[in-house]
């Protein structure tokens, strides 16, 4: 035989060997493995027999479970001694801050409705201004006019009483009719004085005389006209107050 088919047929022979001893050490295995789930079985059955015989022995999860819930009764019965979670500190801080921005929108709207009233006052006054700044816009320059008016008047009186009727009276007179018509275009008026009750929001006494046929405080006499520009003074009338004349007693 050669020498390598004997090497040949020794490797078989190793071979066979291994594999008789690796099914020989697979059987030992299974045998124990078989052996000890015999055992285990048998115990499983006595536990489940005692079991039986005694209840169910409760496991760490129940224990738990029962001191849970013991403790959770302990505090049903007492729920005042509860600490406040965070929650109810959350709803307190917004509380506050709702206090604080109604506090802040009251003092806004005070301020709001005391500016729009200023607002409100202040276009009043300039409305008032200016209907009076139109109504008496005139009352500086007729008040420059009125010396006038009365020289013009004055001098048409001493021709009346000079009889001086010729042109230049005539033109004095057209003068002071024209300059009269354009003041009283922009509402100047005279005041009424002779026969009328002396009035002292309207007229200035420089006297008192007796006159017949007049009664107590009724003007008898104009000195100087006064003018009255859109319900508004301009200058009060000078004048004399008749006084009733008492008739003297005759002596036996």
């Amino acid at each position: 035989m050669s020498p390598t088919k004997k090497r040949n047929r020794n490797k078989k022979m190793e071979n066979k060997e291994e594999k008789q001893k690796n099914r020989e050490h697979t059987e030992e295995e299974q045998t124990a493995t078989n052996a000890a789930d015999g055992s285990r079985g048998a115990g499983d059955r006595a536990a489940g027999e005692a079991e039986q015989q005694s209840g169910p022995v409760p496991g760490p999860e129940q224990s738990g479970n029962t001191a849970t819930a013991g403790a959770g009764g302990a505090d049903e019965q007492h729920p005042d001694e509860q600490l406040p979670g965070p929650e109810l500190s959350e709803i307190d801080e917004m509380k506050a801050q709702i206090e604080q921005l109604s506090g802040e929108s009251a003092m806004y709207k005070d301020k709001w409705l005391r500016a729009e009233a200023d607002m409100d006052n202040y276009k009043k006054r300039i409305h008032k201004d200016r209907l009076e700044q139109l109504k008496y816009g005139y009352e500086t320059l007729i008040r420059e006019l009125l010396p006038v008016m009365d020289n013009l008047e004055r001098a048409i009186e001493y021709s009346k009483k000079h009889s001086q009727a010729d042109s230049l009276y005539e033109g004095v007179e057209l003068t002071f009719k024209m300059l009269k018509r354009v003041v009283e275009s922009f509402g100047v008026n005279t005041i009424e004085t002779v026969g009328k009750m002396f009035d002292p929001s309207f007229h200035e006494g420089l006297g008192v005389e007796e006159a017949d046929g007049y009664e107590d405080n009724i003007i008898i006499k104009e000195i100087e006209k006064g003018y009255i520009y859109n319900d508004r003074l301009l200058r009060p009338a000078k004048v004399i107050v008749g006084k009733k004349s008492v008739p003297e007693k005759v002596s036996e």
